[in-house]
């Protein structure tokens, strides 16, 4: 039985779609791990300035398991951008998985540390994990990147 996606498609049409594809879906990615980053720093400077040294260290480390939920997403679809689609999204749902396996092991480990102001983490992590993701939806939802589908055999005016 033939591959659903050939490995070197010779139209070049297709060949330039999926390279915008790629450079959208880079570029959605990006700015999504850079808004995250943005919004933690800006709880980092509201823990500095509100609270006290539990308060910053609870916006650092919500803001370092900010990039543990934002930056396998980014790895992930880096590396696996050239498999089938189905491939692809087992990986990204593999990938989400693993991530949220160790976010919950690091939140278990922190709620016995002393010294570490929980709600500040929260903010820190929420603000950094829901800005990347809606910063990534929203880039992806107005690239609106071409969509390929397997050859049929027939020609494009057979299709009209």
């Amino acid at each position: 039985m033939p591959s659903p996606e050939p490995s070197a498609p010779a139209d070049p049409s297709v060949l330039a779609a999926r390279a915008k594809n790629d450079r959208m879906l880079m570029r959605a990615l990006l700015v999504a791990v850079g808004v995250g980053i943005a919004a933690d720093l800006v709880v980092l400077a509201l823990a500095a300035i509100l609270g006290d040294g539990s308060a910053l260290r609870g916006a650092l480390i919500g803001s370092g398991l900010a990039l543990i939920v934002t930056l396998p997403t980014l790895a992930s679809a880096l590396l696996s951008r050239r498999l089938p689609p189905v491939s692809w999204a087992m990986v990204l749902m593999g990938s989400w998985m693993v991530k949220m396996l160790l976010l919950i092991i690091a939140l278990l480990l922190l709620a016995e540390i002393p010294g570490i102001s929980r709600p500040w983490l929260g903010i820190a992590l929420l603000a950094g994990a829901l800005a990347a993701a809606f910063a990534e939806a929203l880039g992806m939802v107005r690239s609106r990147p071409r969509l390929e589908v397997a050859g049929s055999g027939r020609s494009d005016a057979e299709h009209s």
